[in-house]
């Protein structure tokens, strides 16, 4: 999947929320997509100090062949931009919740305040602790049903959690 493709983005993002990178920057951003009228509005819902100041507080994106560009409502200021991931939000989930959010397309699940990622494989679910930035292997756990992963997780469940329709590949150089 690729995020580059307009009419994929236009599927999946509207009323969704968003990691995402502007330009070189390291810091990560959180925002909400809006579609209206076709085209993708994203509203800035945390970003550290500094670069709030410098991205405001909404975004038009842009396609310009495959790149995807951001667009400062107020000023007109464009910055390249790379998402990270597209996501719902799930607050406390319970396993029903997340064989919900599954049909519904999420393909993973992750818990950014620890590094945790959930995912099925192979008939299997996984819990994956201390991942780092979702590419780096932690600690995995594999369990024959979701009720099982989170009877034995229990206290790693709670909290925010993203279900996750979409996240960045690693590019390998």
């Amino acid at each position: 999947m690729r995020l580059d493709d307009r009419e994929f983005l236009l599927d999946i993002i509207d009323g969704k929320r968003l990691d995402f990178y502007l330009e070189d920057d390291m810091f990560e951003i959180e925002g909400k997509a809006e579609i209206k009228n076709e085209e993708v509005f994203v509203e800035v819902l945390d970003a550290v100090g500094h670069v709030l100041e410098t991205i405001g507080q909404y975004l038009k994106l842009h396609w310009k062949y495959t790149q995807l560009s951001a667009e400062r409502i107020d000023n007109g200021k464009t910055f390249e931009m790379e998402i990270n991931r597209v996501y719902e939000l799930l607050i406390d989930p319970t396993a029903e919740d997340f064989v919900k959010m599954e049909k519904s397309g999420v393909e993973q699940f992750f818990k950014k305040r620890t590094d945790t990622l959930v995912w099925r494989e192979n008939n299997k679910w996984v819990i994956e602790l201390n991942k780092i930035n979702m590419y780096f292997s932690g600690d995995r756990y594999y369990y024959d049903s979701l009720s099982e992963l989170f009877d034995s997780n229990a206290a790693q469940m709670k909290g925010n959690w993203q279900a996750v329709y979409y996240s960045s590949e690693v590019e390998l150089i």
